[in-house]
Formats: structure tokens, sequence, C-alpha cells
């Protein structure tokens, strides 16, 4: 084996196992990257919830010097100026975050702040969990992307994802990432070869948004908060194929298909060539082996998964623990989703679902955080509709408390109204399969 063959079968195969394989560990499945991420975490210890707040104050008081008095020494550096010189939303969103957390920290102010079902459930059970999750990812992501396993399992699927989903072949990559290792993973992948030129505006905006499906663990923790764990193998299978479909048709409707077919330097669509019938294999290897010719080294490589861990630490995570903090406040606390799920109820009651004006109530919410209408599922007796509540954490995908800050941070030209049409295109299309679903799965 030759030393290009080396640069990318080794790297490769260690990110294949650190992200997309499998392995018992401490009496259940799980993946390399988790073990990893519990071990950042375990060194995080008791203060896990004292790191984010500093990260939240950190972040907030460099945006105010890139923001606001427009600092030079950030300004000048491209890095430090993407990440602290923002609009006015994303500047008051993290000094909302910094708040919040300083509120639940130290004990004072609102009552509903520093409670454990707000205050803890974001700052704790969240936002200090997420953190040791983009750690352990970020800096070992580029085995998953800079050594040629994009290449070669892109050629592969390249029949399948042209045909289906109108998309290039490296999209698996994206696809198998999120659904084993975390849709955050996902969508970094897909915005970095977005950057790179390999994706179109068209195709990175697909993949984002809906490719990029919370992980299977994530999907059995959905599963169980919503009381339907006995159901999870036929009601993940329901979930995937609700996933496919939707993928299968929002591409094909706007806003999706009016963006723009070129690449972010405005070159068009780069050419996926034509394979011929018996090569596929041999193709994909030769893709690969170009790419690793390429790879990074040593000090490229651990540049890129400090330049990625910046991203989700300084651009992500106060503005996340903000809109968190606020979906907790607004589902639980105040009518609007109930008003906003009132015309529904009729829908529910017309697909014989119990508890349909609950059920209503928490359709939207996961719109601002996925765990939503899980937990709206937990005061629901009936299995049925637990069984489409937890669905819709599933399938909606955008949900504005990580995945929408993202993606409106990042370089994907999508704004805030193609979030709000896309996440509602896609409960339009999974509500009904989760409802036969739901009738057929649980007796």
């Amino acid at each position: 084996m030759n030393s290009h063959a080396l640069r990318f079968a080794l790297p490769s195969l260690l990110g294949v196992l650190l992200f997309l394989t499998p392995v018992p560990w401490d009496g259940h499945l799980t993946i390399g990257i988790g073990i990893v991420t519990s071990w950042v975490r375990a060194l995080m210890g008791d203060y896990g919830l004292q790191l984010v707040v500093g990260l939240t104050m950190l972040t907030s008081v460099m945006t105010i010097f890139g923001t606001v008095f427009r600092a030079g020494w950030i300004r000048r550096h491209a890095r430090l100026k993407d990440l602290f010189a923002v609009p006015l939303v994303w500047l008051l969103l993290r000094l909302a975050g910094m708040s919040f957390g300083l509120i639940y920290l130290f004990q004072f102010g609102p009552e509903l702040l520093r409670s454990e079902s707000v205050g803890g459930a974001v700052f704790v059970g969240i936002a200090v969990n997420v953190t040791a999750v983009y750690v352990s990812a970020c800096l070992l992501l580029p085995l998953l992307t800079d050594f040629g396993l994009m290449e070669f399992v892109g050629t592969l699927a390249r029949p399948l994802f042209q045909r289906v989903f109108r998309l290039p072949g490296r999209a698996a990559i994206d696809a198998v990432a999120s659904v084993v290792g975390a849709s955050a993973i996902g969508l970094l992948i897909t915005i970095g070869q977005y950057d790179r030129g390999h994706y179109t505006a068209r195709q990175a905006c697909s993949i984002a948004l809906n490719f990029s499906i919370v992980s299977i663990p994530f999907s059995l923790v959905v599963a169980t908060v919503a009381g339907i764990e006995h159901y999870f193998i036929p009601w993940y299978g329901v979930v995937i194929l609700t996933c496919l479909l939707a993928a299968w048709i929002t591409p094909r409707l706007p806003p999706l298909s009016r963006k723009a077919d070129c690449c972010k330097s405005s070159a068009p669509a780069p050419l996926e060539p034509e394979i011929r019938a018996g090569s596929l294999l041999r193709e994909a290897w030769r893709a690969a082996l170009q790419r690793a010719e390429q790879s990074p080294s040593l000090r490229e490589f651990f540049a890129t998964g400090i330049s990625n861990l910046a991203f989700f630490l300084f651009s992500v995570i106060t503005a996340a623990t903000a809109l968190a903090t606020i979906a907790a406040l607004v589902v639980f606390h105040t009518p609007v989703f109930s008003w906003l799920g009132y015309p529904f109820i009729f829908l529910f009651e017309l697909a014989r679902l119990p508890d349909a004006t609950a059920a209503a109530g928490a359709l939207f919410s996961g719109f601002l955080d996925q765990y939503m209408p899980a937990i709206a599922a937990q005061g629901i007796d009936s299995a049925k509709t637990s069984f489409v509540l937890a669905g819709l954490s599933v399938c909606q995908l955008i949900y504005m408390s990580e995945v929408g800050v993202i993606i409106l941070r990042s370089s994907l030209p999508i704004t805030l109204l193609d979030l709000v049409a896309i996440f509602l295109l896609r409960t339009g299309i999974a509500l009904p399969v989760l409802i036969v679903g739901a009738h057929l799965v649980v007796r």
C-alpha cells in the first residue's frame, strides 16, 4: 500500500471508528466520540456550569468590543471579525444568554430563570453537555472530511443521491455523521464543504435542512422522555421514512428550489464525472487517493479543528442558551403555542388521537427547541399521541436553540423566513405520516 493509500485509509478508518461505529460502553451502545465526550465531561467535573457561564461572559465582552466599540485589533483579524463583529440581534442574544447564565449561577433575579426547570435544564442539562460534545467532536472532525472519506463514500452513494434527492453523493457522509453522531456534526461538514466550493447554494441548503437529522442516541432519549421507548424500533423506522420523504419533497419546493445552483464564489455547480458500469468502486478509490494527496499536515489538521471549535463555542453556545431559555419560558409558561395550535385541535380529533388539545399546543413548539414536543408528551397518557409528538421532535429538524443559530451564523444563504417556511413544510409532511404510523404501530 503506497503512502497516499495510507494517508487515506488510516485517518479515515479512525474517523469511521470514532464517529460512525456503534460500540458497547458502560452497559449500552454508543459511538467512539460519545466516549471521548464523556471523558471531556468528566474533566469538566463540577465546574461545567461555571465554564459555560464564563464562556458566555467572554463571548459577550468580545462581541461588545468588536461590535459596539469596533476595536481595530478584532476587525483587522478576519477570524476574530467573523466571530465578534456581528449584527445587533446577535449581540442582544449573546447578552441575553450571559444574563440568563449569571442569574442561574448566582441565584438572583426572577424565580423562573433561576429554577431547575428553566435555568437548570438549559445550562446544566443542555449547555454543559453540548459544550463537551463540541470540544471533542470539532477537534477530530477533519478525520471525516479532509483525508478522502467524503470522496470515497460520496462516489459510492452518488447514484442514489443524484437520482432520488438531486444531490451530490458526498452528501451521504453528512447524513450518516448526523444520524450516528449529532446533527451539529453533519451541519458543520455541510457548511465546510460549501465554503470550500464542493456544494452549490441549493445543494448545501437542501442538505443542511434535510439531512442534519438528530442522532440515534438522541432519538432514543426522545422516545424515553415521551414514554414510548418500548416502541423505539418501529417508531424510529417511521421517523426515518418520514425524514426521507421530507428530504425528497422539500428541495423541490420553494424556498429551497429557488436557491442558486452556483457555489459560494459564484462558480457553476461542480460536476461529478459519469461513472462507467462496473467502475464505481474503482472510481471511489481513485477520488479518495486524490484527496489524500492534498490532505492537511498535522498543524493544518489541528488548525482546522480549532477553527471549527471556535465557531461553535463563540458563535453558537451563548445565543443558543438565550434561545433555549426563551423557548422554555414561552412554551411552558405562556399560552402562545396553545393559541397557535388551537386551529389544529380538530385535525388531531379527526385523526382519533387522544389529548388533542395538549398535542395541538405542542405542534409548533419544536421550532424553538427540539426537546419541547417530547417534553409535552410526558404529560399525555396516550401512547399514540406521544408517538406522534416524539416523532415531531426528530422530524421537524429545525430548532432555533441550536440548528437555527448555526445556520443563521454560517455562510449558507438561508434567512429566518426560509427556516420558518421549511419548518412548516416539514411539519405538514411529517404529521400525516406519523399519525398513520402511530395507528399502525401502537395498539
